[in-house]
């Protein structure tokens, strides 16, 4: 068996964590799922979560008793939030399923760790650890799997998804996640597990539109989620997720352009790259998946922009495009024509135009409606049609002609 050394980890030393060790009986606390996994693994570690055969009602009396405040974020499924010094610790029941419909469960608690284990989706995932860093593993098969990165269903595949579709995401996000880190830059597909994600993957129509999105953008969050996102396209898994993006190559070109031009792995610019530009069906994109109002607006921009680009035009007309379309907007368009091009100095040229909309500050037309009314020009609809005119002689000069010269140009047009 593996085990954790806890001078090694500095999220098992942390106070909090001591504190709330010492707070439960001997035995009735462990570490569990992700921070697991990840030590094991050697990744990073992001959340750190508990489990415990308490029940709910006994972990707050627990945690009352030794006066660590704490939230009933999840008292139904079994989850207490724990919060010390500002941080939130997530403290969970041990739960065995009771009835599931493929979205949602019912849930017993239960005092059985291998009974809490194998309602859990991957074996990787189904690894707990005690403060002295004694890991434990239920299912006899979770520590090989992560030595071998073989990703795999706990028990009967088809019934792990069944019991939830998401499974099938979450399935793929652990493949992008991890498998691209392993030394042969895959890790191990078992067959059951991918087949029950084939034969369930219109499970996934059933799903809420957040939790779909939810999963997905993490998915493609991944340093290299190219190997997964191929392997649903050729198992009929993307088109049902993604219809209006489901162009693995275009993600291969990105995710190769974001390494090569060091650029931070982003979602949305990746969704851009599998997709066409599309208006009605990016809308209808934006829609289906119910997105936030940022990443809606950024998708229907990149798809509704008509201004031309060209990435050998002099700087002046790039500014100008740029101040047209949007600096998100030309960055975006720019880096997915870069990652499209074969030819190294065509790609080269997009990307200085992306590095030119980074950087660039959107200036402020000098004039003001004040500015007019002061002039001598009456408010209404003549005013408005001088200030187009103004701002429009200003745009063509690449915004260098200052307030005197277009007070000058007001007079000229009477």
């Amino acid at each position: 068996m593996t085990d954790l050394n806890p001078q090694q980890y500095a999220w098992m030393r942390e106070p909090a964590v001591s504190q709330l060790f010492k707070a439960f009986p001997k035995g009735q606390l462990r570490f569990v799922g992700g921070c697991v996994r990840n030590a094991l693994m050697g990744e990073a570690v992001a959340d750190v979560d508990l489990a415990t055969p308490l029940t709910p009602d006994a972990v707050i009396k627990v945690l009352d008793a030794a006066s660590i405040r704490h939230i009933p974020t999840g008292i139904d499924h079994g989850t207490v939030t724990v919060i010390i010094d500002g941080k939130p610790y997530e403290v969970t029941s041990l739960r065995k399923d009771v009835e599931t419909d493929g979205r949602r469960a019912v849930v017993a608690f239960t005092t059985d760790w291998t009974e809490d284990a194998y309602r859990r989706d991957l074996t990787m995932n189904a690894l707990y650890a005690d403060f002295d860093g004694t890991v434990y593993d239920p299912c006899g098969q979770g520590v090989d799997d992560l030595k071998a990165r073989r990703f795999r269903f706990v028990g009967d595949a088809d019934a792990r998804v069944r019991e939830d579709y998401l499974r099938i995401l979450r399935f793929f996000r652990f493949i992008a996640w991890y498998g691209s880190t392993h030394k042969d830059g895959q890790g191990v597909i078992d067959a059951d597990a991918l087949r029950a994600c084939r034969e369930n993957a219109k499970g996934l129509k059933t799903l809420s539109a957040e939790r779909i999105w939810s999963e997905t953008k993490k998915l493609l969050s991944a340093p290299d989620p190219c190997r997964a996102v191929r392997i649903m396209l050729t198992n009929d898994i993307l088109d049902t997720l993604l219809p209006e993006a489901s162009n693995s190559v275009g993600l291969d070109a990105i995710v190769a352009l974001e390494r090569r031009e060091a650029i931070k792995p982003d979602p949305l610019l990746r969704l851009m790259a599998m997709g066409a530009r599309e208006p009605l069906a990016i809308v209808l994109l934006t829609k289906r998946l119910k997105m936030s109002n940022s990443e809606s607006t950024r998708l229907r921009a990149w798809a509704d922009d008509a201004t031309a680009l060209d990435p050998n035009a002099d700087d002046r007309t790039k500014r100008i495009a740029i101040y047209t379309a949007g600096k998100q907007v030309i960055i975006d368009r720019a880096r997915i024509r870069a990652a499209g091009s074969d030819d190294p100095i065509k790609s080269s040229r997009w990307m200085s135009l992306a590095d030119l909309a980074m950087g660039w500050t959107r200036p402020t037309f000098p004039l003001t409606g004040k500015d007019l009314i002061k002039a001598g020009v009456e408010p209404g609809e003549a005013m408005g049609k001088k200030m187009a005119a103004l701002k429009a002689l200003w745009v063509r000069s690449g915004f260098s002609v200052d307030k005197d010269k277009l007070l000058m140009a007001l007079k000229l047009l009477g």
